[in-house]
């Protein structure tokens, strides 16, 4: 994202992503949240997302996600803090796209995170991280992961 995106034009379906987007999203890329966007023609942005590094308490997680780690108290991750498109792109797979870019980038970096974590604003957010292989993230129903692994898997 840079300063010539026209931030005040998006509009989606959840204000609270709207408004993120229109009044904050530059702030954050102060190395807080990295955003990337997709445009449109005329340069319009179609959609969002951000990434930033996290780290997951290791008592969040279940037995089955802790086999194989050394015993540190977090476990470092990737955060897909946001994701969303403008109303004028549904139905044209911005959504995918934005996610598949975040895949791209993440699997081709160097830094270190073992599972990439997402917090579904409401239930459609939900279905669709679902949909590309996300599952609960320990004892936390709410938040997802989806492990490097299948990262990787999925870009190569």
């Amino acid at each position: 994202m840079n300063p010539a995106h026209d931030r005040a034009g998006f509009h989606c379906e959840n204000p609270t992503l709207t408004e993120y987007f229109q009044k904050f999203a530059g702030q954050n890329e102060r190395n807080l949240a990295a955003c990337f966007v997709a445009l449109g023609e005329g340069g319009r942005v179609h959609g969002y997302y951000t990434l930033s590094t996290h780290a997951v308490l290791r008592d969040e997680l279940s037995d089955d996600q802790t086999k194989g780690l050394p015993r540190h108290d977090r476990v470092p991750a990737f955060l897909i803090g946001r994701l969303a498109r403008d109303l004028s792109a549904r139905g044209q797979g911005v959504g995918e796209l934005l996610l598949m870019d975040a895949f791209a980038r993440l699997a081709s970096t160097d830094a270190a995170g073992r599972m990439v974590v997402v917090d579904p604003i409401d239930d459609n957010a939900r279905a669709f991280y679902v949909r590309f292989g996300f599952q609960p993230l320990g004892r936390a129903i709410a938040r997802l992961y989806l492990s490097m692994k299948a990262v990787r898997q999925a870009m190569a």
